[in-house]
């Protein structure tokens, strides 16, 4: 679908993504103009409905460009996690996560939102793209990557403690935490972008309670 904006040069790619971005981000969907978006990228209205069709069309492809963009990153840097503990393991990779969106501020505040209040004009393929995504995210990358088996200490484990129990427990807080943060953002009671250590410090305590819970 987008085989002739994937053709262009990488820097006029660039630019029309870094534009378009931030004018999502800054005046969502529905205020958000394709002239300005032009205006601000240098190219005609004609060419970016060559490459996108449409403004739906251009907010999706930025979305899974920022799904991509941030897994890709995620997937680098946690390479680099190093603790040999279950539990150290889990708040180091949230800690990493948040230097991650940090970094990729407007990526990370398009799909928040795209998720949490997604626009009526895409609500259908965004509906379809969270349930494939959070089906890849809890089956495979967080049991892969984040939550591994072999670092809990079994020789630890209480008795009629199992790892499996260990793990679910986790990541049951670590989702419950999670739909917690994002029910005050979305009521702006909580701005996850201007102040997100709230949420480690929380997880943080919570993870320490589990661990002492479950080892002798």
């Amino acid at each position: 679908m987008y085989s002739a904006f994937e053709k262009q040069p990488q820097e006029k790619k660039d630019l029309i993504i870094k534009v378009a971005l931030e004018e999502f981000v800054k005046n969502g969907y529905e205020k958000t103009t394709t002239d300005i978006i032009t205006s601000r990228a240098g190219i005609s209205k004609g060419l970016l409905f060559h490459y996108f069709k449409s403004k739906k069309n251009l907010y999706l492809y930025l979305v899974n460009y920022g799904i991509e963009l941030l897994t890709e990153a995620t997937m680098k840097e946690l390479k680099e996690v190093k603790s040999d503990d279950f539990f150290e393991r889990v708040k180091e990779i949230y800690l990493l996560k948040r230097n991650i969106t940090q970094q990729y501020l407007h990526e990370t505040m398009l799909i928040t939102d795209a998720f949490i209040n997604p626009p009526v004009a895409v609500k259908t393929e965004m509906d379809k793209l969270m349930k494939k995504f959070y089906e890849t995210y809890q089956k495979d990358f967080m049991l892969e990557h984040v939550y591994l088996k072999d670092l809990i200490q079994t020789d630890r484990l209480r008795e009629n403690v199992s790892i499996d129990t260990v793990i679910n427990m986790t990541m049951f807080i670590s989702e419950q935490l999670g739909n917690k943060y994002q029910a005050l953002h979305k009521s702006n009671q909580y701005n996850f972008f201007e102040e997100p250590d709230p949420l480690v410090q929380e997880l943080n305590d919570y993870l320490q309670i589990v661990k002492n819970g479950v080892y002798k």
